[in-house]
């Protein structure tokens, strides 16, 4: 994602700039109006993979993915944002105040009466199969999920599968108190030499989806009639959360679901590997981008950045439907559990699977009607945990 600037105006009454994540938040500026109100101005910088799924990440990923043809593998530029602001009365409750839309990634103004209190939630609003839910009684909560859907998937038998939820990223401010006392602020001065005043606060933008990069390692996948494996039908996470509280950043741990991904990118044949154990081998590789709300009862960047051990509620498999070279589809599982404890934030998941453990049986076998497979049925019995020989 690239940085975008706006020009200030003379007239701009407040700036709240949004940094790169975990990076050292700048000062930002909130400039006090003679007439007793504030501007916000909100601006979006790069959020950088490195440091959400560790410097390693590149040399973890094998795939060659060609950006140009498979699409871009991080993040992109929002084209909206979404400002949430709500007065703090002297209870201490939440009371709606006012939103606004800005139709850029660069934001907008909102005005504020000073000397109040209030919490602020900003979120990018260019999503189409994101569901927005909010207590619209005390505002205690602010929950984003996604639908369910129908499709043929490879979901374990008790999860429901639901869709991929839209890239979605925000900062929310508590108790940002905006204060009328001159003595508060720093006075500097417009091109006109008008008085200024100046308010600093800080924020933050981070993500909300996580996104996954599935590679499957096909080995031994070659006999005298040819090709055993070639390809794959989609790629199911099974065991995510199925939404996240953007008031808190915790996701779901009540509604465990299966995310799935049919856009499994081209097999790449005869591939120079290094498998999860450091073992160099020739095998094939193939790969999907999944954005998930990630797992299930935790904050994934706090747990990131906290290095923070993770409890996983239930093991978490994926599954892949396998494309044979007879145009049957053959499910299989594998547990990815520790995979997924050390990347909580999203990164690189690693699949590797032996060719020469599907029977040969049913790699000759008569291709299955229609080319689908629900393999909720039989609750994943395939699942190839077998040695490989190289």
């Amino acid at each position: 994602m690239k940085f975008f600037r706006r020009h200030i105006a003379p007239m701009i009454l407040a700036v709240l700039m949004i940094a790169s994540i975990f990076s050292s938040c700048q000062r930002k500026q909130l400039w006090l109006a003679q007439n007793g109100t504030l501007d916000i101005n909100v601006s979006v910088y790069d959020i950088q993979l490195e440091l959400l799924w560790g410097v390693n990440w590149k040399t973890e990923w094998q795939y060659l993915w060609d950006e140009s043809d498979c699409g871009p593998i991080g993040y992109t530029e929002p084209q909206g944002v979404q400002a949430n602001v709500y007065f703090i009365d002297e209870a201490f409750q939440r009371n709606w105040f006012t939103n606004k839309h800005f139709h850029n990634s660069n934001g907008g103004r909102v005005s504020l009466t000073t000397n109040q209190t209030y919490d602020m939630l900003f979120h990018n609003d260019d999503y189409s199969n994101i569901i927005i839910e909010e207590d619209r009684t005390d505002y205690a909560y602010y929950h984003a999920t996604t639908r369910t859907n129908n499709n043929a998937t490879y979901t374990r038998a008790s999860y429901v599968n639901y869709n991929q939820p839209d890239q979605l990223f925000g900062t929310f401010l508590q108790k940002m108190y905006v204060s009328d006392d001159p003595e508060d602020y720093v006075v500097e001065k417009d091109e006109y030499g008008n008085p200024i005043y100046v308010y600093q606060v800080e924020a933050t933008l981070t993500p909300f989806t996580m996104i996954y990069l599935y590679q499957v390692m096909i080995l031994n996948n070659y006999d005298e009639k040819g090709q055993r494996i070639a390809g794959a039908e989609g790629i199911t996470a099974n065991g995510m959360s199925g939404g996240v509280e953007l008031f808190s950043r915790i996701t779901d741990d009540d509604n465990m679901v299966s995310v799935t991904q049919d856009d499994v990118k081209a097999m790449q044949t005869n591939r120079d590997l290094t498998l999860p154990d450091g073992t160099q081998v020739v095998g094939d590789i193939m790969a999907a981008r999944m954005q998930t709300w990630g797992l299930p009862g935790i904050d994934p960047l706090a747990t990131t950045k906290t290095k923070s051990a993770v409890d996983i509620i239930d093991s978490t498999y994926v599954g892949v439907g396998l494309k044979l070279r007879n145009g049957a589809v053959y499910p299989i599982q594998q547990n990815v559990t520790e995979q997924m404890k050390q990347r909580p934030s999203g990164g690189v998941i690693t699949l590797v699977i032996d060719a020469a453990a599907i029977p040969d049986s049913i790699i000759g076998g008569k291709p299955q009607p229609g080319g689908g497979f629900d393999a909720s049925v039989d609750d994943w019995e395939n699942e190839i945990e077998s040695d490989i020989t190289i």
